[in-house]
């Protein structure tokens, strides 16, 4: 919020307390009713609100800690054209074709505050999507790209209205893994934390895949 709009809003605020405490010794009886009437009002708007937070949190997952939420094995088709195969913590499993020499998985997480994180709600995430990359930056530009949907959209979706909102109680928090090597018979697991995801090499492809990146 702007200086000169947060100075308006107060100003407001405090000429319509100053008005209804007035209105209060002219009228006390229609006072007390539009004060009754605002009471219910606020009930319903937070009831509607913790709606919301509940239908968004089932279509996230619990996250409690760091754990392994997912692992991503690619086998290679052809010239820069890999077969990804992602398994989810729940068993599920997505098989996709990635152009590219490298792939990322992005999740949205949900963070509580207040008194939702009192309740003991944990944060729960949602992966998002998985895409892939050129280490050529030419290709970057030019060739074809592919990013894969990982989830349904969900209405109201409250991490995109907290990032442009900051709505009170919820934190949306983007978290990625960093850009890993496709290799063939590499195997990764995808691990996150309320603060992020990162990728892990679990055999002996990944790890060299990783080893000769980095060199």
């Amino acid at each position: 919020m702007s200086h000169d709009l947060a100075t308006m809003v107060i100003g407001a605020l405090g000429a319509v307390m100053v008005i209804a405490g007035l209105l209060f010794f002219l009228r006390p009886r229609w006072l007390l009713g539009w004060l009754k009437g605002m009471a219910v009002f606020g009930v319903i708007v937070f009831g509607l609100y913790a709606l919301a937070i509940a239908v968004n949190l089932s279509a996230y997952q619990s996250l409690e800690g760091m754990k392994t939420v997912a692992t991503i094995s690619t086998s290679q088709e052809g010239e820069q054209i890999w077969r990804v195969t992602l398994e989810t913590a729940d068993g599920t499993s997505t098989v996709r074709t990635l152009r590219g020499d490298q792939w990322q998985i992005d999740a949205r997480i949900i963070r509580f505050a207040g008194p939702i994180r009192w309740l003991g709600v944990a944060p729960g995430y949602r992966l998002e999507r998985l895409g892939g990359r050129y280490t050529s930056l030419e290709q970057e530009r030019s060739a074809p790209r592919t990013v894969i949907g990982l989830s349904d959209a969900t209405w109201p979706d409250l991490w995109e209205l907290d990032r442009q909102f900051n709505l009170p109680f919820v934190e949306g928090v983007y978290g990625n893994a960093t850009f890993m090597p496709m290799r063939d018979g590499a195997m990764f697991d995808v691990r996150l934390s309320a603060s992020g995801l990162v990728a892990v090499p679990v055999n002996e492809q990944a790890r060299a895949a990783v080893q000769l990146w980095d060199q």
